[in-house]
């Protein structure tokens, strides 16, 4: 059976470091992420969907919503840390800006754009599969040039 799928486009500022990081990556920094959503359907279930949704994998708006609320907004302009990372200075950051009322967001991740990827493929695919529609790839961009792709078949 075949399918369709569309892509929809975010972005977020947000800043971090990387624990144990060689290079200038170890350093408190941050980045304009970019992030692309793929999402597909069967062609039978598009055009026999309800009236609201005939001829669609989803409304753009629907898609836009649902990621803004999941990954956008708790992440822009946001301090990520990892809460196991082994550098106590990324620790104190977390401590520091939270006490003084600062936006931060504590994960069970390193902070890569790889480990974004898979989280929020992860993080989505469940909130897909609700409405009947499969996640096929989140690309997580750090710099304008360079970017890490979680798809379904690689998970």
């Amino acid at each position: 059976m075949s399918e369709v799928s569309i892509t929809k486009e975010f972005s977020w500022n947000m800043a971090h470091l990387l624990a144990g990081h060689e290079g200038l990556c170890k350093n408190l920094h941050g980045h304009t992420y970019k992030m692309q959503i793929e999402v597909a359907r069967k062609i039978e279930n598009i055009i026999t969907s309800d009236i609201s949704t005939k001829g669609m994998v989803i409304d753009f708006k629907e898609l836009k919503n649902l990621v803004n609320v999941k990954i956008v907004e708790p992440l822009d302009h946001a301090f990520i840390y990892w809460v196991n990372s082994p550098d106590p200075v990324e620790h104190e950051i977390g401590k520091i800006l939270l006490k003084n009322g600062r936006k931060v967001a504590r994960v069970n991740y390193r902070t890569t754009a790889e480990e974004m990827a898979i989280n929020f493929f992860n993080r989505l695919t469940k909130e897909f599969l609700i409405i009947d529609i499969e996640l096929k790839s989140v690309k997580v961009w750090e710099t304008p040039t360079s970017f890490a792709e979680a798809r379904g078949d690689t998970i």
